[in-house]
């Protein structure tokens, strides 16, 4: 198991990466994280001032680029953030609370089916079904101290799953969701490689063709899988920010959409990251006195 080490990393923090709520198979234990990518048993460890990586189960220099390129190490996030933390004293600090959140570069149908597990759930729960799901139709990848890892199951593998089967992994009403969704992308009635050469509104029009998938949940897996910057995911916390923060009280999408793109620009993706992980963990700001949304809830 070779090590690559990746040096000035003040714009990456493994631990804000993994809280924000965009990917659910990565694990802290201790001061280490460790998590599966596509086929991959992926370890960080974050200094002060670097990364090391190690893939457990791969020693090929072509598989670290990858991780690297999953974690869009490719990508200036100090250009961006001077774009967009200047606009007002909240965005600012939600930068700074934020600091170190980067986008993923994720599989686009393993994020498409983690995100109509999402919807309506929290993360905690959305891990467990997501794992169950792997254990049942995924690849055994290793056997480590003791914990079995698993890919994610492919198309082919989970459209052979029943309904009744989903359901076994705690999806709830989900199940048929994701029944749809893999035999609609198996049957080639929605192409994967086409969306991510889409411009964003059509490539948002093609995955709502899915089962299960309307504009926020098409729009987080725009931003978490092929990053089209340009999305603003728009959940209860992000109404909450909006409408406190920014006098937007509107309940069409469309109009908030509309004002994050012309407020925040070409990366309002980004902000919108900033912002939920900064609303989401600092309730007190927005008023809340009753528990509205459960912890840890994306929904």
């Amino acid at each position: 198991m070779n090590e690559y080490i990746v040096e000035n990393t003040k714009e990456f923090s493994m631990e804000r990466i993994v809280d924000s709520g965009q990917a659910f198979r990565w694990n802290k234990d201790d001061k280490e994280f460790t998590g599966v990518v596509k086929d991959k048993i992926v370890n960080v460890r974050q200094y002060e001032d670097k990364i090391s990586i190690k893939i457990i189960n791969s020693k090929d220099k072509r598989d670290y680029e990858e991780i690297l390129n999953y974690f869009d190490m490719g990508r200036k996030y100090g250009d961006i953030i001077d774009i967009i933390k200047n606009k007002d004293n909240y965005i600012k600090s939600a930068v700074e609370y934020g600091k170190g959140i980067r986008i993923l570069n994720q599989d686009l149908w393993e994020t498409i089916i983690s995100f109509i597990i999402s919807a309506n759930n929290n993360i905690p729960r959305i891990k467990s079904s997501i794992e169950m799901i792997c254990e049942r139709y995924g690849d055994f990848i290793v056997d480590l101290n003791g914990r079995k890892f698993y890919s994610f199951p492919n198309v082919e593998q989970l459209s052979k799953a029943t309904v009744d089967d989903l359901r076994k992994c705690g999806v709830g009403f989900r199940a048929v969701y994701i029944y749809e969704t893999a035999r609609t992308i198996a049957s080639g009635g929605v192409d994967l490689e086409k969306i991510r050469k889409l411009d964003t509104s059509s490539a948002r029009e093609e995955l709502k063709k899915l089962k299960g998938v309307g504009d926020k949940i098409a729009d987080c897996i725009l931003l978490f899988s092929c990053q089209k910057f340009d999305v603003f995911p728009v959940d209860t916390w992000m109404k909450k920010v909006l409408c406190k923060f920014y006098n937007l009280n509107v309940k069409k999408n469309c109009e908030i959409y509309k004002f994050a793109k012309n407020y925040f620009g070409e990366y309002c993706g980004l902000a919108q990251q900033y912002l939920f992980y900064y609303a989401r963990n600092n309730k007190h700001l927005l008023g809340d006195k009753k528990r509205q949304v459960e912890e840890n809830e994306r929904y």
